[in-house]
């Protein structure tokens, strides 16, 4: 599968998306209605705190997690009502990079074969075009070519992630969800991967759907930002300027805690404290999942859950009670 010539067509369109996993103790609802597109060429940021479903958004976009409702289309093509086998064929369209690359990398394997490995399981040219390939991946990532004949044990954190990112890009995929990419790794070389995933989407294109707990990240890499809270999406906004556009209450509460390079304006800004911890899945809360932390709930808010509603800017979404559709305004928290 490659991005289409119409540009009309969005890279991911993904609607009324919903995920349940039955357990002993119950059904866990970890992602609850979501809709929302990337368009080619866009870098989409989710982000939420853990237990939010935002993983598991990813993955059921890739269909490691078959949604239990609602449609996943990748380029035109309804992914999520094929079935396993025409998903199979289609996986060099779309891709995922994975946040610990110390337990997504086969051990046993060199780099070489690593990255290499999608175009050996989908038939996609022979040993020599396969070698050529992978060196021009590992150039990309910025990795030497002495590093095709290494294990993964022979890296750092850093480099298993980069080669994590080479084996995602070796098939051109038209998107790549990027989960997690960074968290795993310290601080030192994380931005070294963020700007190096920004360089490449840049260069060669491709649509990304990026998750993180970090705001901060999210909103350097993305062009859009969507905030998911406990299964749902709250708020859609776009990255620049997000500290004065946020207008979610949740969403103001993340934007409060990220970190600012400013050590003045991060010494006298006003802390947004959230109490108590993300509800459980099991048994999310009535009406907004988010009354029973939010500091300005009102009774409508424990009762009746907000539509995700255009705010005054185009493409603003919010999914607050608070927020009259169409007037930007922001609730006093």
């Amino acid at each position: 599968m490659r991005t289409t010539e119409n540009p009309a067509v969005p890279a991911l369109q993904v609607t009324g998306l919903t995920k349940h996993f039955r357990t002993a103790a119950g059904v866990v609802r970890a992602v609850d209605d979501v809709s929302f597109t990337v368009g080619k060429g866009e870098i989409v940021g989710l982000v939420g705190e853990s237990g939010s479903g935002k993983s598991t958004v990813g993955r059921c976009v890739v269909m490691l997690n078959p949604p239990t409702g609602g449609s996943v289309v990748i380029d035109g093509t309804e992914v999520s009502a094929l079935r396993r086998g025409r998903i199979r064929r289609l996986r060099t369209g779309f891709t995922m990079v994975f946040q610990d690359p110390a337990t997504s990398l086969n051990p046993r394997m060199t780099v070489r074969d690593i990255v290499a490995e999608p175009l050996v399981i989908h038939r996609m040219g022979r040993a020599r075009e396969h070698d050529r390939r992978v060196s021009e991946l590992l150039d990309l990532v910025g990795l030497p070519d002495s590093t095709r004949t290494r294990f993964p044990h022979e890296l750092s954190g850093g480099q298993r992630q980069r080669v994590s990112i080479a084996r995602a890009l070796i098939a051109s995929p038209s998107l790549v969800v990027a989960d997690e990419p960074t968290s795993a790794l310290d601080v030192s070389i994380q931005a070294s991967i963020l700007n190096l995933i920004k360089d490449l989407q840049r260069d060669l294109g491709f649509a990304c759907l990026f998750i993180s707990h970090d705001l901060a990240a999210v909103e350097y890499v993305a062009d859009r930002v969507l905030v998911m809270y406990l299964g749902r999406v709250v708020e859609v906004v776009g990255s620049e300027g997000l500290n004065d556009r946020a207008a979610h209450p949740y969403t103001q509460a993340l934007v409060s805690a990220a970190p600012v390079p400013d050590p003045d304006e991060q010494r006298t800004r006003q802390r947004i404290t959230l109490t108590g911890d993300i509800p459980s899945p099991l048994a999310p809360p009535p009406g907004c999942h988010f009354h029973l932390r939010c500091p300005v709930a009102q009774d409508v808010c424990r009762v009746r859950p907000p539509e995700l509603l255009p705010s005054s800017e185009a493409g603003h979404l919010v999914a607050c009670h608070l927020v009259s559709p169409g007037a930007g305004n922001r609730p006093a928290v």
